[in-house]
């Protein structure tokens, strides 16, 4: 048959939306938020019908109503087509047998056959429908679930059956349909396009549609395992601009495309915001964090793509060099370290030219660090030398090496061990 397609709500939690168990109704005292009531899911059975299913999918999309139509083999053997309009209408679509034969009264081969033949017709009409199948009259015993759950799939029945099939009007339709749902309640309507009164089925559509949602009922789909789907809102957070200074506020609107019938909890910069079922809007206030650091500006992610552009108000660091003395070597140049300090860390690194009549030494000073060391050489010196003082220059800091002639008592000590150190004696033969 295929792969079939699966409507599995939670994969949508992953964009950063959770949803949570919903509170109790809400008081008749005051407006009835949509969603807040429960849901309604609505089948259709015993379709396609080339007179009914066309109208009835376009006033269901046209009020934003998912659906799901359980199709007969042989009537989707005869309408291709119409099942690949409901199909690309975006309804789901289950298996409802080959010629609508009560189950239980049919042998395990004759039941794998009215499956399978279903499945293949809608396989031919180029449709993938669901895993679904609905009984024909609701018949089902243990021998029928043990042969639907060999071939891979899930029965699914209702809880609340209009009775459209045995020719009631349009508004009795309506009424019996409206009274039965229940709040919080298994809502799962059974509703026809095929039989010889859909005709007063689909004038009885608006009425229950709007009555439903004026009570606080949204409508949904199936779910793989033909459970009504609490519909999961696209969320969208906007702030109130798009740059702010460092320790700045930003006030954050939090908004769902469509309510739902849970408390939603939305994952933002600022936190988790919970939205009531029935409601589709909050709000934040996010406070960007203020630290010492000199920062270049920076786009932060509040949610999703949505990114706030922070701006850093922290000052350049203040450069300083330490002063230094060393004393010169009468030998070899001399290495001299070099110590450049920051009064604060910045978020890049950070490069210092000392410049002295040494020459120029480059210290770089890492990212979030605030000290960093370089090296000059200084040239070699005689005991009779003066004290040298030179000037290290360096991002507007200033700072004195200080170099000393050689250490006397140092020298005098080198002597005295070249002194001591016995050379080996060479003997030269003599030459006749």
């Amino acid at each position: 048959m295929g792969v079939r397609r699966c409507f599995v709500a939670a994969a949508t939690l992953l964009l950063g939306v959770v949803a949570l168990p919903s509170a109790a109704g809400a008081p008749r005292d005051r407006k009835v938020e949509p969603c807040s009531r429960g849901l309604v899911a609505l089948t259709f059975d015993d379709g396609p019908s080339a007179s009914v299913t066309p109208r009835l999918t376009a006033l269901l999309r046209r009020e934003k109503v998912p659906a799901t139509f359980f199709m007969i083999g042989e009537h989707v053997a005869a309408h291709p087509e119409l099942v690949r309009m409901v199909d690309r209408r975006g309804f789901t679509i289950g298996n409802h047998t080959w010629a609508h034969t009560d189950m239980t009264t049919q042998t395990p081969a004759q039941l794998r056959r009215a499956i399978q033949e279903t499945a293949q017709a809608f396989e031919d009409a180029g449709v993938e429908p669901t895993d679904l199948v609905r009984p024909p009259y609701g018949a089902i015993d243990d021998g029928v679930r043990r042969v639907i759950a060999r071939v891979g799939l899930e029965p699914v029945l209702w809880t609340i059956d209009s009775r459209d099939w045995t020719g009631l009007t349009p508004a009795q339709i309506r009424t019996g349909v409206v009274s039965a749902v229940r709040p919080h309640a298994t809502n799962v309507v059974l509703q026809h396009d095929g039989v010889t009164n859909s005709p007063a089925t689909l004038k009885a559509l608006p009425g229950e549609i709007a009555t439903l949602r004026e009570r606080g009922y949204c409508f949904a789909g199936l779910d793989a395992d033909g459970d009504p789907t609490p519909p999961v809102p696209v969320v969208s957070v906007v702030p109130d601009r798009r740059r702010v200074i460092e320790g700045g506020r930003v006030r954050l609107t939090v908004r769902l495309d469509r309510p739902t019938t849970r408390v939603t909890a939305v994952r933002t910069v600022a936190g988790t915001v919970r939205i009531p079922a029935g409601d589709q809007v909050a709000h934040q206030s996010w406070r960007v964090p203020q630290d010492r650091v000199d920062e270049a500006p920076e786009d932060v992610t509040v949610h999703g793509h949505t990114v706030v552009r922070v701006v850093d108000d922290d000052p350049a660091p203040v450069v300083s060099l330490r002063d230094v003395e060393v004393a010169a070597s009468p030998l070899m140049p001399t290495a001299v370290q070099v110590d450049v300090d920051l009064d604060r860390p910045r978020d890049r690194p950070l490069r210092v030219d000392v410049h002295s009549t040494l020459g120029t030494t480059e210290v770089v000073v890492p990212a979030r660090e605030q000290h960093a060391t370089g090296s000059l050489a200084v040239p070699r010196g005689r005991p009779d030398d003066k004290i040298r003082r030179i000037t290290l220059r360096g991002a507007g800091a200033a700072a004195t090496l200080t170099v000393r002639p050689p250490d006397q008592t140092w020298l005098q000590a080198a002597r005295a061990a070249v002194a001591q150190v016995r050379w080996p004696t060479i003997s030269v033969p003599r030459v006749f």
